[in-house]
Formats: structure tokens, C-alpha cells, sequence
């Protein structure tokens, strides 16, 4: 029985390692990005979205705040244009400045 135990905390261990590697344990909950916002620590989305909107038109797919490596925190933004391009946007959560581009 221990044996089993054993084996499936370790399967779980190795199992575990490549999410967090690939990114996917960095994005904040939804209460910590509101207090953030709140605190002045980054631009409120809805900023940034009306900024992508007003040069790119279109509208939002999908948006996460994440842990920056290093400190800080950036938005990726994925996005629809208005002739139908999808796009991302990495965007410095604390400036607002479109950080990277992809798509389009």
C-alpha cells in the first residue's frame, strides 16, 4: 500500500512540474487583478481595451494578468480586429505600453 502511495505522489510531482514551467500557475485570480487595479499597481483593462479598440477596432477574445518573470505583471490580450484578424497582445500591466505583437 505504501508502494502505491509512493508512486502516485511522485506521478503527481512529475505531473505538476511542466504546468507550472509552461506559465500556467503565473495568472492571477480574479479578486487579486481587481486589487491591483485598486491599489494602483496596473492600468484597469477596460483602458487598454478602448486603446486596442481605437487603433486595431475589433473586440476582445480572451485576457489574462500574469506574473511577469522578474517582477511586475503584463496582460495577454487576444484579440479580434475588425477585418478579422486574431491577434495577442503582451501589454505591461503597470504602463499600459503594448509590449509584443503576434498575429495579424
Amino acid at each position: 500500500m505504501k508502494r502505491i502511495l509512493a508512486s502516485l505522489a511522485a506521478i503527481a510531482l512529475l505531473t505538476t512540474g511542466p504546468a507550472t514551467a509552461q506559465g500556467w500557475g503565473d495568472s492571477f485570480s480574479p479578486n487579486q487583478a481587481r486589487d491591483a487595479v485598486r491599489n494602483g499597481k496596473t492600468v484597469p483593462l477596460s483602458r487598454i481595451f478602448g486603446m486596442l479598440k481605437q487603433q486595431y477596432g475589433g473586440y476582445q477574445l480572451g485576457a489574462d494578468l500574469v506574473s511577469k518573470q522578474g517582477g511586475g505583471a503584463e496582460y495577454h490580450i487576444d484579440w479580434m480586429t475588425e477585418d478579422g484578424r486574431k491577434m495577442r497582445f503582451i501589454v505591461d500591466a503597470q504602463s499600459g505600453a503594448i509590449t509584443d505583437r503576434r498575429g495579424g
